[in-house]
């Protein structure tokens, strides 16, 4: 069978022809989160990358790139040793933080020095210390090498990026046999059990997504613009937990089927198209809701979703 039997094919082809799918298709692949952090004339400064990669163990090299037109670009290839944070589940704040231009981003959190003076965040999952020992041209990106000085990991998990959003790492169920299998004690607590009900709920509505035309992101950049008179992209990516390429993508795609239109300056808002088509989201959810909640008792229900409202209220959701 090929790629154009397959009937869950969302597109394909030469990458040239649209650059914003073929980066969905890159996004196919889970990566950790990491922030990358040199230290400089003016002090430091740090960028959020998910490009990081081993390389080799001996000697122990690690990779990783950043774009070209990034406004940090020419401090690293002036910096000869830098620091790569791996993030963990719980910082996804951090992430977006250090994505973001602009302002003095080490005085909002938490961090100390390592070797060579190289910024070391707090409540990371992993760091590596290195030194800078190659430097490579990767089209619109620079790739640098780093041999490893010194490493610390911690007991915390890793923070993972996939289909352009954030997400838990959790194990895999295996086959339905393993299932009788004791789980470890870690598995009852919330983020492993919401992780869980998250990607089966998740995977299960993507159908109705597919079925008004959207995806995931374009579907939450949607509801996020509805609740307010409008927000800039950088906004958006913020308070969706988005990647700042997908909102882009999300975008570009919503405007051009005219649901969400730009209004100067630099906001943009959802149109009565988009409205529309949100509202028609809305309906598939709430049915979508209503038949995989049928069989459980309905004060469950309501519990366990002023515990959830509770919880995202303490995070700013």
């Amino acid at each position: 069978m090929t790629a154009a039997d397959d009937t869950s094919l969302l597109h394909g082809g030469d990458p040239s022809a649209d650059l914003s799918s073929f980066r969905q298709a890159l996004g196919q692949f889970a990566t950790g989160v990491t922030v990358v952090a040199a230290d400089g004339e003016t002090g430091p400064f740090a960028v959020t990358a998910n490009s990081f990669q081993s390389v080799s163990l001996e000697p122990p090299l690690i990779l990783w790139s950043l774009r070209r037109q990034s406004s940090k670009i020419a401090s690293f290839l002036q910096a000869d040793h830098f620091a790569v944070n791996v993030l963990a589940a719980s910082q996804t704040e951090l992430a977006g933080h250090f994505a973001r231009s602009g302002g003095d981003k080490f005085a909002a959190c938490e961090w100390s020095r390592g070797l060579h003076g190289v910024p070391l965040l707090a409540g990371v999952a992993a760091h590596f210390e290195c030194a800078k020992v190659a430097e490579h041209d990767g089209g619109d990106h620079v790739v640098f090498i780093g041999k490893v000085e010194r490493y610390a990991c911690f007991d915390r998990s890793g923070l993972i990026f996939a289909q352009g959003r954030y997400a838990l790492a959790i194990s895999h169920p295996g086959r339905p046999s393993d299932l009788q299998i004791d789980g470890h004690p870690r598995d009852d607590f919330f983020l492993p059990l919401l992780a869980r009900a998250y990607a089966y709920l998740a995977g299960a509505f993507s159908e109705h997504h597919s079925a008004e035309g959207v995806t995931t992101a374009e579907s939450r950049v949607l509801a996020f613009l509805a609740t307010g008179s409008g927000a800039s992209a950088e906004a958006i990516a913020a308070r969706t937990f988005l990647g700042e390429n997908t909102v882009q993508d999300a975008l570009a795609k919503l405007i051009a089927g005219g649901h969400v239109a730009p209004r100067p300056p630099g906001a943009l808002v959802i149109t009565e198209s988009g409205l529309a088509l949100l509202g028609r989201i809305t309906a598939r959810a709430r049915a979508f809701e209503a038949e995989k909640l049928a069989d459980l008792p309905a004060e469950d229900v309501a519990a366990t979703r002023r515990v959830l409202r509770e919880l995202a209220a303490r995070g700013g959701g």
